[in-house]
């Protein structure tokens, strides 16, 4: 028996035809027991062929001088058949309906066969036009992947849920799986599973794939405030009027309050990270700058800064009024350390003289980490 992987199924074999030669030989055409194949589907179809060795001997054993297909002498002209016959078809593959594929034979040593059996082998090329091949299926594979996205801006990671219905096995991947922020974009890719080519894996299953990748704009993540005019009204009232309510408080116990004048909110430092890939103690500094003035003239200026302050999914505002930080400072035997500002001869303030040395001391000694943004008049 000789076979090929190559295909497309001519239909039933021709009749199995003996014709009587004048010299008492039995004329085979070799074409009745050749079946071609086709498999697969339009425009991807595979062709292959089957020559029936056993049975063009099962067929003629008297003229091959056999009994039956016990006979001892059966597998050697089974042999020299097969060693005899032989071919290939000139196109295999990419197959589409209406295409045509032709068997060319390849012979040797018929003669030395003819010679032995009383025998006379036919053969001739063979065509058959490819038909019956099954249009693919489109199909979306993003109809089947749920994407979504978790984690704390801008350190969002993205999630891809693949449903067990999709027609074929794929793999997805996303070109930024994490350090995401809202508003960020993540194209996310199909893939066919071991390296394959994504049209032909899925043709070979019987599918079109309509899309090999879909955008995703990143959404509804929690994040730390990254401007400031991501802080809500009600939020940023709430962390100035706690700011000033421990300014008040502070004046109240180290300085005379019947001289305030007024506390004056003069704007907001933010600082953020500059690279939101690199770890930082602190993924944000909210300012809040105070001039303090009195009615003697004296002035200073203060600050309250607040850490971590983030923008939940449904858009309220998270903070801890805990983490409120202010000037700190002593002055021991007329010696001063930390955050001194001495106003006038012995009158001196937790904060500073002037915003060039505040904003020196506080985003300036920032800077190889954080950017800054200011609305600080």
């Amino acid at each position: 028996m000789k076979a090929k992987d190559y295909g497309i199924i001519l239909g039933a074999a021709l009749s199995m035809g003996m014709i009587f030669t004048g010299c008492g030989k039995t004329t085979i055409n070799a074409n009745d027991y050749l079946t071609i194949n086709a498999e697969g589907f339009d425009t991807a179809g595979k062709a292959s062929f089957y020559f029936d060795s056993e049975k063009l001997i099962d067929d003629n054993l008297k003229a091959f001088g056999l009994e039956n297909s016990s006979d001892m002498e059966y597998l050697e002209a089974l042999g020299r058949i097969e060693l005899g016959l032989d071919g290939k078809l000139d196109k295999t593959d990419e197959l589409s309906n209406g295409d045509e594929v032709t068997f060319k034979w390849k012979v040797s040593g018929l003669e030395e066969l003819e010679e032995k059996y009383k025998v006379k082998l036919e053969f001739s090329d063979k065509s058959f036009t490819v038909e019956g091949l099954e249009e693919p299926q489109e199909f979306d594979p993003f109809n089947y992947v749920k994407v979504y996205f978790d984690g704390i801006a801008p350190d969002g990671k993205v999630v891809i849920e693949c449903s067990g219905d999709i027609p074929v096995k794929l793999d997805f991947r996303a070109d930024k799986a994490s350090g995401l922020n809202n508003g960020d974009t993540v194209k996310i890719t199909a893939n066919a599973y071991y390296g394959n080519d994504l049209k032909s894996y899925c043709f070979e299953n019987g599918y079109v794939p309509t899309s090999d990748e879909k955008e995703f704009i990143v959404e509804g993540l929690a994040g730390y405030i990254q401007s400031l005019d991501e802080i809500p009204e009600d939020a940023y009232k709430k962390m100035d009027y706690h700011a000033q309510d421990m300014l008040k408080a502070h004046i109240a116990n180290t300085e005379d309050e019947g001289y305030l004048a007024g506390v004056e909110l003069l704007g907001n430092y933010l600082l953020t990270p500059k690279d939101p890939s690199i770890y930082v103690s602190k993924k944000n500094y909210i300012y809040y700058i105070y001039k303090v003035n009195f009615t003697d003239g004296l002035y200073y200026y203060h600050y309250t800064y607040y850490t971590d302050v983030m923008l939940l999914e449904d858009g309220t505002c998270s903070f801890d009024l805990s983490t409120a930080t202010v000037p700190k400072g002593s002055v021991f035997f007329g010696v001063a350390s930390g955050e001194i500002y001495w106003a006038a001869d012995k009158i001196y303030f937790t904060g500073y003289g002037d915003l060039d040395s505040l904003f020196n001391k506080q985003v300036t000694s920032k800077i190889g980490e954080y950017k800054y943004e200011s609305t600080v008049k």
